[in-house]
């Protein structure tokens, strides 16, 4: 028998419709499974870009603006000026909550007591960066004419001294509405550690009018997945004796520069600019008073065809790595001692001035592998469990019985906890999170062992995150880390810090603390504060065998800042040394034992002697005071290597290749991109500039 397909014209016998039948049955399965497998990617792609929703459980004793006795209207059309700054002036140390919505202000919000006297510890936290909107009022009075005096909608740089500690924004968009040519959107310092993290500063003016988007002051501070859209400049950081780092940060319709950097140490990870003028421009005010500036992964499109994207022809330091543009008539334009020199996009990297080193190695960074910081999840107020500061003297217990309540998220209101013994972290718990000004503090001779507080164990979660906390914990522990769980340690005024468990990872965000022990195990920190002195017995860090990527590190005191041994691998990008007393001769800044180093930094005051030291196969060497280059009040590196070839082949994940290739040079590397007296040698997944000098 023969079946006819009307539609096709084409005869099918019995045996050929059953495998026409089975073909179309494979067929729907298949469909079905695609389409199953493509809704659980849009959910979870979804999930991942879904706006931030930042609740607090009632417990949390957060200062919610939109509540008695403030009654911030949000609305768009009532001006919520006095209610904000009330509100902001009467709750310094606590949470100050802005529910989604815009709220319309007519003069400068400032972080501050009524007094006016103390600017620390301001915790401004809105529901979401899109949804919680400060913003500022058309034309508004004082905000407009002369750009002589600009001013701040949101002023969180009061006073002087650096005493700005803790303090953070997060989570909120602020705006400058129309015709405020004066308009700074946000000035801001912070001091050890404070962040701005996951904020938009735009101008709506349709001309894209403003002074600053984001004007930084102090440090060191983070500054964190923001966007800032129009002004003369982005961002601006300007003066000395300071240090910031920024991770994420995305500059459009700036009519001066992107950012602009004048004599400061600032270090740079992931920038994306779109401009038609010079996207960075790293400033100084003549011999020697430079910055030191250092960019790792940027995107810098659109440009001008007689503009460079990078400028820094006033003899700063910088270090560039990884950077591609557009539009722009040189990706970099470089003037050190009267010597102007230019690059073109793409750029591997990037050194200002010769590279220091005191062995036979690389004219290149380590180049370590770099992963972001995992996001906490934000749990439900229902998950959350609460640790009540108030119910005890003594808090251990009841801290431990938050975590083991079987709730994700463990929280702790704005009260001084005290511990007096170690707590485990475990079971479901995998964020514990301090609010406002949360402290904790040991007692009951759990002060004089080291002891840690916090022990992390294995538990359900992958990673664990403690954050939101600051400290006073004589000679205890801050963190054991006894699993192979990953840990994420930030905006915390609290270290100490040992490894028990090979292989694991760990990631330090905004953290002033010391006696970082690092052992076989992967570390990514960005804006780390270590002061250890030498009266106190303490380290500042410790590399055993790790891997350790530290973005934007400040240190103070006399204490060396890094130990590398073991075979350990040290990548420091953007270092600040200031030196607050003197250091005794024969206090080494960074020591390297047999092991890998590659060092981005800057001394200012009392200087190291040496700042580095390396032994290789017994032998040591010191880099002199006449090696670094000068800055006003110091010296120094915009890049030092401490390493074998071998290690630079390892870490970039290749064999070296005499000659470069199609296969091994993808991106046409030559020999101008290494520095002079050294010679190029192309690897299978990047290069090295081997110097000529001898062991």
């Amino acid at each position: 028998m023969k079946f006819k397909n009307l539609n096709l014209g084409i005869s099918l016998s019995t045996k050929q419709l059953n495998y026409v039948s089975q073909w179309r049955t494979q067929r729907q399965f298949l469909c079905f499974f695609l389409g199953v497998v493509f809704v659980l990617i849009a959910a979870n792609f979804a999930l991942a870009i879904q706006p931030d929703n930042i609740v607090f459980p009632s417990g949390a004793e957060v200062v919610n603006v939109k509540q008695a006795p403030y009654f911030a209207k949000g609305d768009g059309r009532t001006d919520d000026t006095a209610a904000i700054q009330a509100a902001i002036s009467a709750n310094r140390t606590k949470q100050i909550y802005f529910p989604n919505g815009t709220y319309l202000i007519s003069n400068s919000i400032r972080c501050t007591e009524t007094s006016g006297s103390n600017s620390k510890r301001y915790f401004l936290q809105g529901q979401s960066q899109g949804g919680t909107i400060l913003k500022l009022k058309n034309s508004a009075a004082g905000f407009s004419g002369s750009k002589a005096s600009p001013k701040a909608v949101l002023d969180c740089a009061i006073g002087s001294g650096a005493t700005a500690f803790r303090n953070a924004i997060r989570n909120l968009t602020i705006d400058t509405g129309r015709g405020n040519t004066k308009a700074v959107g946000l000035r801001f310092q912070a001091n050890n550690y404070g962040s701005v993290e996951a904020v938009t500063i735009r101008s709506s003016d349709a001309n894209k009018v403003g002074n600053t988007g984001l004007l930084l002051m102090g440090g060191p501070l983070l500054v964190k997945t923001v966007s800032i859209d129009g002004f003369d400049i982005g961002l601006s950081y300007s003066g000395a004796l300071y240090s910031a780092t920024v991770d994420g940060l995305n500059l459009s319709n700036q009519k001066v520069y992107g950012l602009y950097n004048k004599r400061q140490v600032l270090s740079i990870h992931n920038l994306v600019s779109t401009n038609s003028v010079t996207a960075v421009k790293n400033d100084s005010e003549g011999y020697p008073a430079y910055g030191l500036l250092t960019i790792v992964g940027a995107t810098l499109n659109g440009g001008a065809t007689n503009k460079p994207a990078i400028d820094n022809t006033r003899d700063g330091g910088l270090y560039v790595r990884n950077l591609t543009t557009s539009g722009y008539q040189y990706a970099i334009a470089n003037k050190v001692g009267g010597v102007l020199t230019h690059r073109v996009t793409p750029v591997n990297e990037f050194v200002s001035h010769s590279v220091r080193s005191l062995f036979s190695s690389p004219q290149v960074s380590l180049g370590l592998p770099i992963e972001e910081t995992p996001n906490a999840t934000w749990d439900p107020p229902e998950d959350w469990a609460k640790v009540d500061g108030t119910a005890a003297e003594d808090d251990t217990a009841a801290i431990q019985a938050a975590i083991d309540s079987g709730k994700t998220t463990v929280y702790f209101p704005n009260d001084n906890y005290e511990v007096s013994g170690t707590i485990e972290v475990r079971g479901n718990v995998r964020r514990i999170l301090g609010i406002g000004g949360a402290k904790i503090t040991t007692s009951n001779g759990f002060d004089n062992i080291d002891a840690p507080v916090f022990r992390i164990v294995a538990g359900t979660s992958p990673v664990v995150t403690i954050e939101g906390f600051e400290s006073e914990l004589d000679s205890s522990f801050g963190f054991e880390h006894a699993s192979s769980r990953t840990l994420v340690l930030k905006n915390l005024g609290m270290g100490g810090y040992r490894n028990l468990v090979s292989g694991n990872k760990l990631f330090i965000e905004n953290v002033a603390g010391w006696r970082w022990y690092f052992k076989n195990q992967q570390v990514w920190a960005r804006q780390l504060n270590s002061e250890a002195s030498s009266e106190s017995g303490l380290i500042n860090i410790e590399n055993d065998g790790a891997n350790v990527w530290i973005l934007g590190l400040k240190t103070e005191r006399d204490v060396p800042v890094i130990t590398t041994k073991n075979g350990g691998r040290t990548e420091l990008l953007g270092g600040f040394l200031y030196g607050n007393r003197g250091i005794p001769d024969g206090t080494v800044g960074f020591l390297n034992q047999e092991s890998s180093q590659s060092l981005v930094f800057a001394g200012y005051n009392s200087s190291y002697k040496p700042y580095v030291r390396e032994i290789r196969s017994g032998v040591s060497k010191d880099l002199s005071l006449a090696g670094l280059y000068p800055i006003k009040y110091g010296k120094m590196v915009p890049l030092f290597t401490g390493y074998a070839a071998s290690q630079s082949q390892q870490a970039a994940g290749g064999s070296s290749a005499s000659t470069p290739s199609a296969s091994t040079n993808p991106m046409g590397i030559t020999q101008q991109d290494c520095p002079l007296n050294t010679t190029l040698q192309v690897l299978s997944s990047g290069y090295v500039c081997l110097n000529s000098g001898a062991d």
